[in-house]
């Protein structure tokens, strides 16, 4: 799986490049502080594996030791490490020792713990290797230091990279993590206020069909269907008297039983469907800017109507096929899309029109609550 280069270790991309630049490179080990261990971690490197390895108590100490001195760049022995299994069983030196030091160890500040982390280059000795000369010569004290100044300038460029580029995408993420949770918080303020806008609902539906019951002298109560349906209305309660008042003569005048009568969902009518030519045109005429965004909120608010008289689910599927001409359900997500600034001004500027829409219809409320969000932020 394709992944940034500093998500697995931050010195994956230092082996990488070392390994391209030194053909003979044998072997890489790392000693460096892991931020989320909390402690130093070895990993050792070669073309056919990596391996994260344990850290002797000995070891450690003498790795702390090296962290702290300051020399960015240093040439020894594979005798002289401690973490090598030939490690020198007594400290004894020749002229030649110098010559034949080949491991490499190049120091990078730790980002998170102020020491240095080492890298150890296991290197060929040979000139040859760099195809300047067939000779079997080593490489001199000049060479090693051209060698070791371009490894370190090299590698630190790319340490220096991944971590800035660590935290970009560490911003990225929380800036994603706190829009997630803006949005969740704004779904249950909105959640939240539907229900206690349902309770209101609910609660003067029952009261005014109590004030209804005892001027006719006649029990209504409302049905199961019908606490549901009308959850779903939007309007000013002066209108929804007007619903009640019409729902409970209409189940007194289809019902046999005078006594008490039970209005269902087929008794109430919440929105009366205006045919288009009884439509106002006052928005078409004085907005000319925004003449064709209302043609297309009228005619998908009349379709809505229709669906919901039949009590059909509002989808963009059925609101195409309820317009009149009926459209594609993908020109009805075109027009919406072209027209959204328009149509956040318009329902801001008449907040009494294309209440089905803005309750009912999923596109109409996605870009109100992509508006919300942005006001969030």
């Amino acid at each position: 799986m394709k992944s940034f280069t500093f998500i697995a270790n931050r010195f994956t991309p230092a082996f990488k490049m070392a390994k391209q630049i030194l053909p003979a490179l044998e072997k890489a080990v790392v000693f460096y502080h892991d931020e989320q261990e909390r402690k130093v971690v070895q990993i050792s490197w070669s073309p056919e594996e990596v391996s994260y390895e344990a850290i002797s108590s000995t070891t450690k100490v003498a790795i702390q030791k090296i962290r702290g001195d300051k020399n960015l760049t240093a040439w020894t022995n594979i005798k002289d490490l401690t973490f090598e299994n030939e490690a020198r069983k007594e400290q004894q030196y020749s002229i030649g020792d110098e010559v034949d030091n080949s491991v490499l160890c190049l120091k990078f500040l730790n980002p998170f713990d102020g020491s240095y982390d080492l890298l150890y280059l296991y290197l060929d000795n040979a000139l040859s290797q760099f195809q300047m000369t067939s000779n079997s010569e080593v490489l001199s004290t000049a060479n090693k230091s051209i060698l070791e100044k371009t490894l370190h300038q090299s590698i630190k460029f790319i340490l220096d990279q991944d971590f800035e580029n660590r935290e970009v995408l560490g911003n990225i993420i929380n800036a994603k993590n706190q829009e997630k949770e803006d949005r969740n918080a704004l779904n249950h303020e909105l959640e939240k206020l539907k229900k206690n806008y349902a309770k209101s609902i609910l609660n003067f539906s029952n009261h005014h069909l109590d004030i209804i019951s005892k001027k006719e002298n006649v029990q209504f109560k409302l049905a199961d269907s019908a606490l549901a349906k009308l959850k779903t209305f939007v309007g000013d309660f002066e209108s929804l008297e007007g619903i009640l008042q019409k729902a409970a003569s209409a189940a007194y005048n289809l019902s046999y039983e005078h006594r008490e009568i039970i209005i269902d969902a087929g008794h109430i009518i919440l929105y009366q469907y205006k045919p288009k030519n009884q439509t106002s045109s006052v928005i078409e005429r004085s907005e000319s800017k925004y003449s064709k965004t209302v043609v297309y909120l009228n005619r998908y608010e009349e379709a809505a109507q229709r669906l919901l008289l039949k009590d059909l689910s509002v989808n963009g599927k059925n609101v195409a096929q309820y317009c009149q001409p009926s459209v594609s359900a993908a020109a009805i997500t075109i027009n919406i899309r072209a027209h959204k600034a328009n149509i956040l001004t318009l329902l801001d500027r008449h907040p009494d029109k294309w209440m089905v829409l803005r309750e009912h219809f999923k596109p109409i409320q996605n870009v109100m609550k992509n508006q919300h969000l942005g006001k969030a932020g």
